[in-house]
Parts: C-alpha cells; sequence; structure tokens
C-alpha cells in the first residue's frame, strides 16, 4: 500500500447537531437573523409566528418554556430598539448570541429546514437545534425566563 491511495478505514460520522449547523436552512435563518435584530417590525412578526406553534406536544414541549422566554426576549428588544438603539452591554458576544437565538427562532419557523416539520418527527432537528442555541445563549435568555412558581405545602 502507498501513501497515495491509502484511505482511513473509518470515517468520523457528523453530528446531528454539525448537520443542522451546516444546513441550508440554518445559513439562511441566520442570514434572516443579521437582519430581524435591527427591525422592531421584523422581531415582533418572529414572535407572533413563533406563537402560532403548537408548544403544547411533543416534541417542542420539550423546550416550550425556552421558546416563551426567547418570544419575551424578541418583544424586549423590540421595544429597546424603538428607545434608543444601542449595543447590548456585553458587546459584540452578546450582539452574537442574541443574533443566534434569532436565528434558531428563524429556523423553527421554516417549515421546510434538514427535516421538514410537516413530516413525522420534523420538529426534532428544530428542538435539537434550539437546545443547542439556547444553551449558548443562557445569559441572554435567562432575564426573561419566568420565576419558579412558589411550592406551597397544604397541611
Amino acid at each position: 500500500m502507498t501513501e497515495q491511495n491509502w484511505k482511513p478505514l473509518f470515517r468520523t460520522p457528523m453530528s446531528t447537531v454539525t448537520r443542522v449547523l451546516r444546513s441550508p436552512a440554518f445559513r439562511h435563518a441566520r442570514e434572516r437573523a443579521a437582519v430581524t435584530i435591527e427591525s422592531p417590525v421584523e422581531l415582533r412578526a418572529l414572535a407572533d409566528r413563533v406563537e402560532t406553534l403548537d408548544h403544547e406536544d411533543a416534541p417542542l414541549s420539550a423546550v416550550a418554556d425556552r421558546v416563551a422566554s426567547a418570544v419575551r426576549f424578541l418583544r424586549a428588544t423590540a421595544d429597546r430598539l424603538e428607545g434608543e438603539p444601542v449595543l447590548p452591554a456585553g458587546g459584540a458576544s452578546t450582539a452574537a448570541r442574541e443574533r443566534l437565538l434569532v436565528a434558531g427562532l428563524h429556523y423553527l419557523v421554516t417549515p421546510d429546514d434538514l427535516v421538514p416539520d410537516f413530516r413525522a418527527g420534523g420538529y426534532l432537528d428544530d428542538v435539537l437545534l434550539l437546545t443547542w442555541v439556547f444553551g449558548a445563549a443562557v445569559t441572554e435568555l435567562d432575564p426573561y425566563l419566568p420565576d419558579e412558581p412558589a411550592v406551597t405545602t397544604e397541611e
């Protein structure tokens, strides 16, 4: 065997998250996010589209609380932009994570993505991507999460 025709006998599989992140649908979602994040009207329109999805049933129910928080983030960002547009307090890295949140929500409302939403299991790629995005942007999303309900004990 010569060096020229040598090929490895195994191939490292690409993770599903990597496939979603490299998909044309997510690439398009990132492009849309760059424009959307600067427009209060588009932020509110995206929030409205996300709210029309059924978050009660699986698999979206797994991330429903985070999606609701992301919608609150969209509306608060739109309000902030209407006041005095400023770079987020964390600077460029915070702005990048905010764009990532918007891109994830764009991906969610795009029906023809890596696994089309109208097929069985169609929202699994969306949930996988959103889980990753919500982890990456946890600092930006945290202020919009609902407070934990107080646990009461009845005697």
